[in-house]
């Protein structure tokens, strides 16, 4: 009659030493020799696995996880091949893999998401460090990209980590992509000065404005007749990371060209006419 306090793990440990107690001694200094061969080889394999990847432009973050991966599937199989020489029934050893990694999949889930949105950002490349975008409702340049999230620095020095999750799905504007961008600078002028005096305005203090393009060049949009002034958009280009500066340097310029040129900046007013 069988032991009942024996459970069904006990029992297949008794079995694995039984088996290794059969092992003669020419088949465990085989599996002695794969396993220090087999280990060797896989160090051998991700060494030159690095040098390939170094050459290639894959980010520091993907490169490591690749590394790391492959190293671990190639001892799992050297383990495996050296407990099949030893006689030992690897098939329970691979269940016990796939259950164990079903296990963790579905604890880490939120981890796992992550890391599949850093591969996708890393793979698609929507962005580059140091680009200016807008994403997931925050605008900002791009710091750093890393597995588990991306960090965006804001116009005013924060710091925001944005998890890849999240990012990869979200609408991502990058505003550095082309290298170039167009400056809207939103102005008026009184029903007094001709489009074409304001023009030649807005023209005079874009194109005396350092880092504006002048390929392609300003253009000045008439937008509305106002109730009081006519209402202009000027359009300038320039380079992706001098929007700011310029932006700035022209609506700053703009007081001194409208000035010089008799154009006159009006604000909102109301016109009385008195009949006799």
């Amino acid at each position: 009659m069988p032991d009942l306090n024996v459970t069904p793990d006990q029992e297949t440990v008794e079995q694995y030493i039984d088996i290794i107690r059969q092992v003669d001694w020419l088949t465990a200094a085989k599996s002695v020799a794969l396993l220090i061969v087999g280990l060797f080889m896989v160090r051998l394999i991700v060494r030159l696995l690095d040098k390939g990847i170094r050459k290639t432009k894959i980010p520091d973050s993907l490169h490591s996880m690749i590394k790391t991966g492959v190293r671990i599937i190639l001892d799992l199989v050297v383990i495996l091949s050296v407990l099949s020489m030893l006689g030992i029934p690897v098939t329970s050893f691979v269940t016990l893999i796939g259950l164990a990694g079903l296990a963790l999949s579905l604890a880490i889930q939120g981890v796992l998401n992550n890391l599949a949105g850093g591969l996708i950002i890393l793979g698609s490349k929507p962005f580059k460090v140091g680009d200016f975008v807008e994403a997931d409702g925050v605008i900002g340049t791009v710091r750093d990209i890393r597995m588990m999230n991306t960090q965006l620095e804001s116009i005013d020095g924060k710091g925001i980590y944005i998890p890849n999750s999240r990012l990869y799905t979200a609408r991502i504007i990058n505003y550095n992509q082309t290298g170039t961008r167009r400056v809207d600078i939103s102005l008026s002028a009184a029903y007094t000065n001709s489009p074409e005096e304001v023009r030649k305005a807005a023209f005079s203090a874009a194109k005396s404005t350092p880092k504006v393009l002048q390929d392609p060049e300003p253009k000045l949009i008439t937008e509305e007749y106002g109730e009081s002034a006519i209402h202009y958009t000027l359009w300038v280009w320039c380079k992706a990371f001098d929007y700011l500066e310029v932006k700035h340097a022209v609506t700053e310029r703009l007081y001194t060209a409208f000035q010089e040129n008799g154009v006159e900046m009006t604000y909102p007013h109301l016109n009385v006419h008195m009949k006799e």
